[in-house]
C-alpha cells in the first residue's frame, strides 16, 4: 500500500515555495530567508520583516513591468535624454523637452510633433520620451510611418485589420517616426489617417517628420486628407522645431577634420603626398 506524505511531513520550505509561486511572489521566495536573518540581527518585529519583503517584491515587480513595457514598445534601440546633445540644438526648447519627459501630456491625451531635417535628434528625442513613458507606467508602441502603413495594409489583406487597429488604439502612447520620407498610396494614406483619427483625444501620439506641415500633402497625396489629419494632430499639440545641423554630418566633419593617425608611422617629409601635403 502506497503511503502519501501528510502535510506535516513535508518541509515547510517546500510548502512555502509552492504557495509563493502560486501567489506570484518570486522575490518573497528568493529573499525571505536572507531578510529573516537580517531582521533577527536588527531585532525587527514581524510587521517590519513583512514590510521589508513587500518593499523588495514591489521594487522588483516594478522593474519587471518596466522591462516588459520597453520590450512590447519595440524600440529599435533604447535612448534617454541623458545622452541627448542639447548644446548641438541651441534653438531647441530644452525646458519643454524636460517637461514632456514628466509625461503629463500623455495623461492628458495630447500630441507631440518634432519637425526638422534628418539627423537633428528627432528620433533620439522620441525614443527618450517613449522610454520615460514606459518608466512612468504607460504602454508605448514605436514604429516608423512606412512600417506602420505596410503593417496596416498587410493586416487589411489578411482580414485582421480591426485587431491591429484596436492594438494601436489601446496603447497610451503611439510613436510614429520618419513621417515624410516615403509617400503613401491612397489606400495607405487612408489607413494611416484612420489610426490617427481613432486616437484623437483618446490617446497621445508622437510624430517626427522631416517636412514642414505645408509639405505633408506630398506624402498623403490629398489636400483634403492632409487637412483633416493636421486638424486632429494639432488640436492639442506640443510642436518642437529641430533645425540645427545634423548630428551625423557634424560627426563626419569632425572625423575628417581630425583623421586618426598611426602613431608608429614615420612622419612624412614636405615632398610626400604631393600638393595635399601643403594643406
Amino acid at each position: 500500500m502506497t503511503i502519501f506524505p501528510t502535510v506535516t511531513s513535508i518541509a515547510p520550505q517546500v510548502l512555502l515555495a509552492n504557495h509563493l509561486k502560486a501567489l506570484k511572489l518570486p522575490t518573497f521566495s528568493r529573499e525571505y530567508e536572507k531578510v529573516a536573518m537580517e531582521s533577527a540581527q536588527d531585532r525587527a518585529d514581524y510587521p517590519r520583516y513583512l514590510l521589508r519583503l513587500c518593499e523588495l517584491e514591489r521594487i522588483d515587480r516594478d522593474r519587471r513591468n518596466v522591462e516588459r513595457r520597453i520590450r512590447l514598445a519595440r524600440f529599435p534601440q533604447t535612448k534617454s535624454l541623458d545622452t541627448f546633445d542639447f548644446a548641438a540644438q541651441p534653438s531647441l526648447n530644452k525646458a519643454l523637452v524636460l517637461e514632456l519627459a514628466r509625461c503629463e501630456w500623455i495623461e492628458k491625451r495630447h500630441n507631440y510633433i518634432a519637425l526638422g531635417p534628418s539627423g537633428t535628434g528627432k528620433t533620439h528625442g522620441a525614443l527618450a520620451l517613449g522610454l520615460a513613458a514606459c518608466q512612468k507606467g504607460y504602454s508605448v508602441a514605436f514604429t516608423t510611418a512606412a512600417a506602420l502603413v505596410h503593417e496596416l495594409m498587410e493586416a487589411r489583406d489578411e482580414r485582421r485589420l480591426r485587431a491591429l487597429q484596436k492594438h494601436f488604439n489601446t496603447v497610451k502612447l503611439l510613436i510614429v517616426d520618419e513621417l515624410g520620407y516615403v509617400p503613401f498610396t491612397a489606400v495607405g494614406s487612408e489607413l494611416l489617417f484612420e489610426v490617427f483619427s481613432q486616437r484623437y483625444e483618446r490617446g497621445a501620439t508622437l510624430v517626427t517628420s522631416n517636412l514642414p506641415f505645408d509639405e505633408w500633402t506630398s506624402v498623403f497625396g490629398s489636400e483634403r486628407l492632409t487637412g483633416a489629419l493636421l486638424d486632429r494632430l494639432t488640436h492639442h499639440v506640443h510642436i518642437l522645431e529641430m533645425n540645427g545641423e545634423s548630428f551625423r554630418l557634424a560627426t563626419s566633419k569632425k572625423a575628417q577634420r581630425w583623421p586618426s593617425q598611426d602613431l608608429n608611422a614615420s612622419p612624412k617629409t614636405p615632398t610626400e603626398g604631393g600638393a595635399n601635403a601643403k594643406l
